[in-house]
């Protein structure tokens, strides 16, 4: 348990385990390597020179309190309110006026109690993202997914309300970015990149100001492009200068980003861009925390949309922890692409197709192929997952 196995005796097509490389954190994950393979390869631990960024040295362990049906409702209430408050925040800010930091603090509270209950019940309600309200959205998503990897690191829940506000307020600096720059659809010119790359630094200012939340929310706005290499902005600091909180920040902040919609680029599909983080572990992001972060979003996250080796389309299912790479899917898509009956079927199961092939993901697609109403299914989630 705990063990990062990172090769096995055989090529990984030919195993059950769809992604190259997990932490093995069930029995069931022991027993279907002992089945598998007569011997893997672990991950040794080798302490990093960089590693004394504020990493914690006690850890705590979280199980679900309640089930993701359980979860949902508190989930849904937590979430709308943050979603208010944000969009108060960055409304205020671009009229010249301030914000009550005691209203953000009491809605990120209400956010870590329905993460520490179940995350997979927040995750779910990342499903949908207007692209109208990117910047407000984009803040509020990189806050759950911050107090999430906060949570799979064992964080105190004191501590998950600091990263969590850490994440709903990284992005405060673009509250002051021209909206003709901040919405331009296609690439910047280097002048308005420029102009961009100060949300970072205006971001700080505006954190810095307020007397009533701990220092390390202005930092992490500043730092939060800050990059392991060096090559970051505004300060390009070195990896030992950047905190911890920044480092989970700036895991959450490109993962939403890549996996949104946005005004010149369409959103890429959860897989992509996990492999995009993982790409840049170690010259972008903390390595560590990489790893962390796929073990817990996991490669087929509840909400994303697949086509399976039957051709057919379905959606992802919130599933138990030790099915995270054979989730239970909802079939709503023929495999000529056409709306069909829908069936759930659970992939961690043998179940075969007409060839006696057994039914696997193939690969995720894009949220809006084939004309899914994917609003309909985020209203019914506890339903589905029932």
């Amino acid at each position: 348990m705990g063990m990062k196995v990172v090769e096995l005796d055989r090529p990984w097509v030919d195993s059950p385990f769809t992604v190259h490389g997990f932490r093995i954190t069930t029995d069931h994950e022991i027993q279907k390597l002992q089945a598998s393979c007569d011997y893997v390869y672990v991950a040794a631990k080798v302490k990093r020179a960089d590693e004394n960024t504020g990493r914690p040295a006690k850890r705590k362990d979280y199980t679900n309190t309640q089930s993701f049906q359980q979860a949902l409702p508190q989930a849904k209430s937590a979430h709308r309110q943050a979603k208010s408050v944000v969009k108060g925040f960055f409304k205020n800010l671009s009229l010249g006026q301030g914000f009550e930091t005691s209203v953000a603090k009491k809605a990120v509270k209400q956010c870590v109690d329905s993460v520490i209950a179940n995350q997979e019940a927040m995750l779910w309600l990342g499903l949908l993202k207007d692209v109208d309200e990117y910047t407000a959205r984009h803040s509020l998503n990189v806050g759950l997914l911050s107090i999430i990897l906060g949570r799979a690191e064992g964080l105190s829940p004191a501590e998950l309300e600091t990263v969590g506000l850490c994440g709903m307020m990284h992005d405060m600096g673009k509250s002051k970015i021209p909206l003709e720059i901040l919405n331009k659809e296609g690439a910047f010119s280097d002048e308005e990149f420029d102009i961009m790359k100060t949300h970072t630094t205006l971001g700080y200012e505006i954190l810095s100001e307020k007397s009533d939340i701990v220092d390390e929310v202005a930092n992490v706005a500043h730092s939060h492009h800050e990059r392991l290499n060096g090559r970051g902005y505004p300060r390009a600091l070195p990896a030992e200068k950047i905190s911890y909180f920044s480092r989970i920040v700036a895991i959450a902040d490109a993962y939403d980003a890549i996996t949104s919609q946005r005004v010149y680029s369409p959103a890429k599909t959860s897989l992509e861009g996990l492999r995009i983080l993982i790409g840049a572990k170690g010259s972008h992001f903390d390595p560590e925390l990489v790893d962390r972060f796929v073990e817990c979003i996991g490669i087929y996250p509840a909400g994303s949309v697949a086509e399976l080796s039957t051709g057919e389309i379905a959606l992802v299912l919130p599933s138990p922890l030790e099915q995270r790479n054979t989730p239970n899917v909802l079939i709503v898509r023929d495999k000529d692409k056409q709306p069909c009956p829908e069936r759930t079927i659970n992939l961690d199961e043998d179940i075969q197709d007409s060839n006696g092939q057994r039914i696997k993901i193939k690969h995720l697609i894009s949220d809006d192929a084939f004309g899914i109403d994917l609003a309909k299914y985020h209203e019914q989630g506890a339903t589905l997952a029932g």
